[in-house]
């Protein structure tokens, strides 16, 4: 298993930001299966969750997400930028009706998800909305 990323303060910075721009990075873990209490008929719920940690400028912290939050804030901001020819938002893994608990389709929406999250992250309009500051627990942004 490779070693998680250093995050040593400031050692990481991204090159090329310019001047008060914002250092967002996000860095999967390993995802895992978490039982849920209600049933479902006969069946006991469970989920995936994805972790992951969030660095922004010389701060970093953890979150969880299922892949049904993620997906939703793909909605919301398909829903955001369907009119605006500029923005180009990254391509959202596949959902799938069974075999979400899958090994092999964890691993691929785990991929999936970071390269999505990866590209968020690095475009500076997209990143300013409340949607994604509010989903990755960012502060506001500093006034340029």
């Amino acid at each position: 298993m490779p070693a998680e990323p250093s995050l040593e303060r400031g050692k990481y910075r991204t090159k090329g930001l310019k001047e008060g721009q914002d250092d967002v990075r996000v860095f999967f873990k390993e995802p895992y299966n978490v039982r849920g209490k209600d049933r479902l008929l006969c069946f006991v719920s469970e989920h995936t969750l994805y972790p992951f940690v969030v660095v922004f400028n010389d701060a970093k912290w953890n979150l969880e997400k299922r892949f049904s939050e993620f997906a939703a804030l793909d909605e919301a901001l398909d829903d955001l930028y369907k009119a605006d020819d500029d923005i180009q938002l990254p391509e959202f893994p596949e959902k799938k009706m069974f075999g979400s608990l899958s090994p092999a389709l964890i691993k691929e929406r785990t991929e999936g998800l970071e390269k999505y999250m990866k590209a968020i992250a690095i475009d500076e309009v997209v990143m300013k909305t409340q949607l994604v500051r509010d989903f990755l627990e960012v502060p506001e942004p500093k006034d340029n």
